[in-house]
C-alpha cells in the first residue's frame, strides 16, 4: 500500500543518510520504525489510567535504577549532593 507522509527536509535529509548508512531504503527503515512503535509496550494517554503495571510503561533500564531508589529515604537536594561528593571521594583520581 503506498501512503503519503510530509516531513520536514531536515528530517528525511537525516533518514536517507541512515537508510543509506545500513544499506536499506528509506521505505524499509520506516517500515522498521513503524512496526517498532506498533509492536512495543504501549505508552499511556497524559492524564489518563495507567493499565497493567507501572513496569509495562517505564523504560527496562528503568527497573534496574529503581533499586537505588528505594535503597534511600531522603531524596532531597542536600542529600543528593552529599551522596555525589562520597562517589566522588572514592574514585581514584588520574
Amino acid at each position: 500500500m503506498k501512503a503519503t507522509i510530509d516531513l520536514d527536509d531536515a528530517l528525511y535529509r537525516r533518514l536517507k543518510v541512515e537508510a543509506a548508512r545500513r544499506g536499506r531504503s528509506v521505505r524499509e527503515l520506516v517500515a522498521e520504525g513503524i512496526r517498532q512503535v506498533l509492536d512495543g509496550p504501549a505508552i499511556p494517554k497524559a492524564g489518563g489510567a495507567r493499565r497493567g503495571s507501572p513496569e509495562t510503561w517505564r523504560p527496562a533500564w528503568f527497573r534496574a535504577l529503581a533499586k537505588y531508589g528505594r535503597a534511600v529515604d531522603d531524596h532531597s537536594m542536600t542529600a543528593v549532593r552529599a551522596s555525589v561528593a562520597r562517589g566522588r571521594a572514592r574514585e581514584p583520581r588520574a
